[in-house]
């Protein structure tokens, strides 16, 4: 009796065993974004680390070159292309640069359709020194200022590009201690999408030849609480108590300094002012490093968060969350933090409570959008073309309040006066509305 229990308990343990190993598969296939992943789209609060601000200021888009010169965009891969490059590149030594191209965009364009290559490229430049604290290099800043993309031979030829999209740059490098087995093997599996460069109003940018489809994901909504973020920046003593004051939706805080946080109920944004008695002057090569300071003050880890624009003139760094290597929007700037400092020294970060969460299983089927030429065509006919400046496809955030979660769509989205907008808006009855 007792040895037909125990038989009978182990087949019932056997099988609730199954059950459970069935259901987490079921998982792993509905998941819009793998568990991974997950850590890279939400805020959390937590020791800011050295090695965060090389996380941030990775580049965003992974493109693998043919042996004749036919270009794939990657995404979704089984392993991060873009973290297993970083990890390699940390190891090699790069030295000896050597500029082979410059002022000549048909030049610069061959470059980046290098034949069996793999284009790791960044969604605006960042400076040399940014690129030296990702990559764990030490390359000198005298030459090469900025860097937009990561050119990587793949049939070791010991030498790599750093590339500039300002005055149409390539410097060469050798390299030392290069190993390409981990990053071969990182760029299988996953999805594929044909792309190609090509030139519109002395840019060079990424096109998609033909109608594409890409998935659509779901996620939680995580929600701050402002508390965190008025203790951080405003009370950095962490003693004392701050005022607030009620003005309709917005609470605003201070604590009687040139500091003061407001906080927008209605959308959930959150804008820091902080009043400079002597404005802070940086350089290009300074201003990463100095942007990414500030933001340490917030206590928020920017785990996927990723360097998204950079402009000198108006000192002013954007930081945007992004999905398998596409941005994400929304209208309040859900995911996004800005930050700016003007002439009169007046230092302003606005970023919202809202962040990614757990995903969710999907509930709707693929996105299918039209090819680049399609979009161009629609914009010219409505006299928008000419002012194009970019053009890329991100997500767009759409927010179910009802089940307190997001669902993410993919679209184009266009850049003009250095504003991110959605084609469809531009498109839709002969303008943007």
């Amino acid at each position: 009796m007792i040895k037909l229990l125990r038989t009978r308990w182990r087949i019932l343990t056997l099988t609730i065993l199954i059950i459970i190993s069935i259901g987490l598969s079921g998982l792993v296939w509905v998941m819009p974004f793998r568990d991974d992943r997950i850590n890279e789209i939400h805020l959390t609060h937590s020791t800011p680390t050295a090695n965060q601000q090389a996380m941030v200021y990775v580049p965003t888009t992974v493109i693998k070159t043919g042996n004749n010169r036919e270009q794939q965009l990657l995404f979704g891969q089984p392993q991060n292309v873009v973290l297993t490059a970083q990890e390699s590149l940390q190891k090699w030594e790069l030295s000896q640069a050597h500029q082979v191209a410059k002022g000549k965009i048909d030049v610069y364009r061959d470059y980046l359709r290098q034949s069996n290559s793999l284009l790791l490229s960044y969604p605006s430049a960042v400076s040399l020194k940014a690129f030296n604290t990702t990559f764990n290099q030490k390359l000198p800043t005298a030459g090469l200022k900025s860097v937009n993309h990561i050119l990587i031979p793949l049939n070791a030829t010991g030498k790599l590009y750093l590339m500039s999209d300002q005055n149409w740059t390539v410097y060469r490098y050798n390299v030392k201690a290069e190993k390409l087995s981990k990053l071969r093997a990182a760029l299988t599996g996953g999805e594929q999408r044909p792309v190609e460069y090509r030139q519109i109003n002395n840019q060079m940018i990424i096109t998609y030849p033909h109608a594409i489809s890409l998935p659509t994901y779901a996620a939680k909504v995580n929600y701050q609480n402002v508390t965190t973020f008025t203790q951080a920046l405003l009370n950095n003593s962490r003693s004392g108590n701050l005022a607030s004051r009620k003005d309709g939706q917005q609470v605003i805080y201070h604590n009687g300094t040139n500091k003061r946080l407001v906080y927008n109920r209605a959308n959930g944004e959150v804008k820091f002012e902080n009043y400079l008695d002597k404005p802070k002057q940086f350089t290009y090569q300074e201003a990463d490093g100095h942007f990414y300071r500030r933001l340490q003050r917030t206590g928020l880890v920017l785990e996927g968060l990723r360097f998204d624009s950079y402009r000198l003139n108006q000192k002013q760094i954007t930081y945007r969350t992004y999905v398998e290597g596409f941005p994400v929007y929304n209208e309040h700037n859900y995911g996004v933090i800005e930050m700016q400092q003007n002439q009169q020294g007046l230092e302003e970060m606005v970023f919202s409570d809202a962040s990614l969460g757990t995903p969710l299983p999907r509930t709707t089927g693929d996105v299918t959008l039209p090819a680049t030429a399609v979009v161009f065509n629609a914009l010219r006919a409505n006299g928008e073309l000419k002012d194009v400046q970019n053009i890329r496809i991100g997500y767009q955030w759409k927010t179910n309040r009802r089940a307190n979660s997001v669902i993410l769509v993919p679209t184009y989205y266009v850049k003009i006066g250095n504003q991110w907008e959605n084609y469809q808006a531009l498109v839709h009855e002969g303008g943007k509305q």
